[in-house]
């Protein structure tokens, strides 16, 4: 198991920013998923999740990833990640989810995409995350 994750919010137009540092396993997974609803019930509806500090990502990570972003569909928002180190992005890339999550080099790129992405319905949020989570 890991040491402890290494987690921090802002709030920035509409969106919670949270910047991760360290593994996110099985033993750290709890956290980032506590801490970025928080994040979102503080500052949402949308969800930025810095992964630069991030050096190591496994299954449990990933669940918490789509976890989140069917959050944020619910509540009308959207969800982009940040400069995923090569280990997470390799993750990403072998699972297909960097085709789920739009991904972005810097978190002010990220929080321009979700400021002027058109906002949809959250009835057929609702609809499309659900069909996900199938």
């Amino acid at each position: 198991m890991s040491a402890d994750l290494l987690l921090s919010m802002t709030a920035r137009e509409g969106c919670a920013v949270v910047t991760v540092g360290g593994e996110v396993d099985l033993g750290t997974a709890n956290q980032l998923s506590d801490y970025a609803v928080t994040a979102l019930q503080d500052s949402g509806p949308s969800l930025v999740i810095d992964l630069a500090g991030v050096t190591f990502m496994d299954s449990t990570g990933l669940k918490v990833l789509l976890a989140c972003h069917r959050r944020v569909l619910l509540g009308g928002g959207g969800l982009g990640l940040v400069a995923p180190t090569r280990p997470v992005l390799r993750v990403l890339s072998i699972t297909g989810l960097d085709q789920t999550f739009p991904i972005y080099p810097t978190v002010d790129e990220t929080i321009t995409a979700l400021s002027a992405a058109p906002a949809v319905p959250r009835a057929a949020d609702q609809h499309d995350a659900e069909t996900v989570s199938d």
